[in-house]
């Protein structure tokens, strides 16, 4: 609508200053015209370079997200982070949003976006995305400047992964790093060596845990149950060792 406006502005100032004859309508129309073209050019500006007309709008939405090494690799949850820009002091963090999915994406790399990472309680990561963008006060200024690009335009976005204790958050590099350190774990000769100290871990917890509890010497199902739970942990001590590596 407003440049609507500024055209019948420029329209009526050179109808009325080369057209009318009348020298007192011809000024009388001729000032008014540019008021109306100075007002319509003034407004315009205001609202490119002052958002005149509109306001900020915040929204959230919070998603779960995945591991990017797809499902839980080698038990392995993460989140990483490629640094871009010449000075690498920006970067995009890489995740999965299904289960199953097999190519990653990643967050926006752009000068409105940021990116926070923070530990959470549980087992499950996810994704708060905070944006704020222009949006116009209400419909009569969307109508005098709904065809400028102003509309829905974004001023800055936050990207806040909340991980669990046990994902990792490594950069592409790293993430590398780590699995060439897991392959090497896959040998035959390394699964025999790993079995076998897994095995001593189990007994010796086991061992110490029935010196607590002497219950548990005869109770299978108690056995069982924390053999799982050391056999476990020793997998978790494996990968902090990994991770050690390469950090």
């Amino acid at each position: 609508m407003i440049l609507v406006t500024l055209v019948i502005g420029a329209i009526a100032l050179f109808i009325c200053f080369v057209y009318f004859k009348n020298r007192v309508w011809q000024i009388i129309g001729t000032l008014l015209s540019i008021i109306v073209l100075c007002g319509s050019l003034f407004m315009i500006t205001q609202n490119d370079h002052n958002h005149f007309g509109m306001h900020k709008v915040t929204t959230t939405t919070t998603k779960r997200i995945y591991s990017a090494s797809g499902s839980s690799a080698n038990g392995v949850n993460m989140v990483l982070y490629q640094n871009i820009g010449s000075k690498g002091t920006e970067n995009v963090q890489i995740y999965a949003t299904k289960a199953d999915q097999k190519k990653p994406g990643h967050t926006q790399a752009d000068e409105f976006t940021t990116n926070k990472i923070k530990k959470a309680s549980g087992n499950k990561a996810t994704l708060k995305t905070t944006e704020t963008r222009w949006e116009y006060k209400n419909h009569t200024a969307k109508v005098w400047f709904g065809v400028a690009k102003s509309h829905h335009k974004l001023t800055k976005r936050v990207n806040t992964f909340y991980l669990p204790s046990s994902w990792l958050h490594l950069s592409t590099t790293q993430a590398k790093q780590l699995k060439s350190q897991m392959a090497k774990m896959q040998t035959p000769q390394a699964k025999t060596q790993m079995k076998q100290q897994a095995e001593a871990y189990v007994k010796g917890k086991l061992q110490a845990a029935a010196m607590k509890d002497p219950s548990i010497a005869t109770d299978k199902a108690k056995q069982a149950k924390l053999s799982k739970q050391y056999a476990a942990e020793f997998q978790s001590q494996l990968i902090k060792k990994a991770v050690a590596s390469v950090k």
